[in-house]
C-alpha cells in the first residue's frame, strides 16, 4: 500500500509537472519591436534618480542633461560638445543599442542657447549637409545638381516631430543623415525656445560613421546611414530618451 501511494503521488506529480510545462509554452513571446522599444530604457540612467556620479550631469551654463557616466569619463568636452570616440570597443561598446553591428564609431552631443530662431538652426544644418554631400561627389570626380541635392537632402531628412522634455517643456525633433567625405554622420536636433526672448535651446546628437568612400553608388540610397528601419528607429528613440532629460534652470 505504501508502494503504491508513493507511485500515485509520483505520477500525479508528473503530470501537474507537464500542465505547467504546457501553461509556459503557451506564454505569448515578446514581440521583436517591443525589445527595440525597451532597450534604450535598459541604457539610459534615470530622469529622476540618475547614478550618484557627478559625471552623469552634464551642464553647460543653464542646461543640463542626463548622460552615461561612461561617456563623460571617456569623452573630452570643448565649448559645447562632448566628443566620445571608440564606440565600438569596451566599455563604451554595451552604452549603446545594437553594439553587434558596430553602426557609429564616435558620438558627439552639443547643446547650448543661441540668440537664432530654431528654424535658423535646422537651415543652417540643412545647408551644411548639402556642402559637405557636394564635396563628397567632388572628391568622386562627379557633379550634382541642385535638383538632386535636394532629392537627397528630402530622402535623408524626416521630421519635425513634437517632443517633451520630462520637466515638460516642449519643442521638435528633426533627423539627417550627413553625407561628407570619409564618414556620414546621423544627427537627431531637438529645439526649443530659451528661456529669454529670441533665443533658442538645442540638443544635437551627431552620430559619426568612418567610411573612407570615394566611390559615388549609383543608387543614391545606398548611403544612407541606416540600411534596416528599425535600427534607425532604435536609434531614434535611443537618442530621445536622453535628450528628454534636458533641464532649463
Amino acid at each position: 500500500m505504501k508502494f503504491a501511494f508513493l507511485l500515485i503521488a509520483f505520477l500525479s506529480g508528473s503530470v501537474l509537472l507537464q500542465a505547467q510545462d504546457t501553461t509556459q509554452t503557451k506564454k505569448p513571446k515578446k514581440n521583436i519591436m517591443d525589445k527595440v522599444e525597451a532597450l534604450p530604457d535598459m541604457l539610459i540612467p534615470s530622469y529622476n534618480s540618475p547614478t550618484d556620479s557627478i559625471l552623469s550631469i552634464l551642464k553647460n551654463d543653464n542646461l543640463t542633461l542626463i548622460i552615461n557616466p561612461i561617456w563623460t569619463e571617456k569623452g573630452t568636452q570643448t565649448n559645447n560638445d562632448l566628443k566620445i570616440q571608440k564606440l565600438n570597443e569596451d566599455p563604451l561598446k554595451e552604452t549603446f543599442p545594437l553594439p553587434e553591428k558596430e553602426l557609429a564609431n564616435s558620438l558627439t552631443i552639443t547643446f547650448a542657447t543661441i540668440k537664432k530662431s530654431a528654424d535658423d538652426k535646422k537651415n543652417s544644418l540643412l545647408n551644411a549637409a548639402k556642402t559637405h554631400l557636394q564635396n563628397y561627389y567632388k572628391e568622386a570626380g562627379k557633379a550634382i545638381s541642385g535638383d538632386e541635392l535636394a532629392t537627397n537632402a528630402k530622402y535623408f531628412t524626416s521630421g519635425p516631430e513634437p517632443l517633451t522634455t520630462a520637466e515638460g517643456k516642449q519643442g521638435e525633433i528633426i533627423y539627417l543623415t550627413d553625407i561628407a567625405p570619409q564618414q556620414t554622420t546621423f544627427i537627431a536636433l531637438f529645439t526649443t525656445p530659451g528661456t529669454k526672448p529670441g533665443t533658442t535651446v538645442f540638443v544635437q546628437f551627431s552620430y559619426i560613421r568612418y567610411t573612407y568612400e570615394s566611390i559615388v553608388p549609383d543608387d543614391y540610397t545606398e548611403m544612407r546611414f541606416f540600411v534596416y528601419p528599425d535600427d534607425q528607429k532604435t536609434y531614434e528613440n535611443f537618442t530621445k530618451k536622453y535628450i528628454r532629460t534636458l533641464k532649463i534652470q
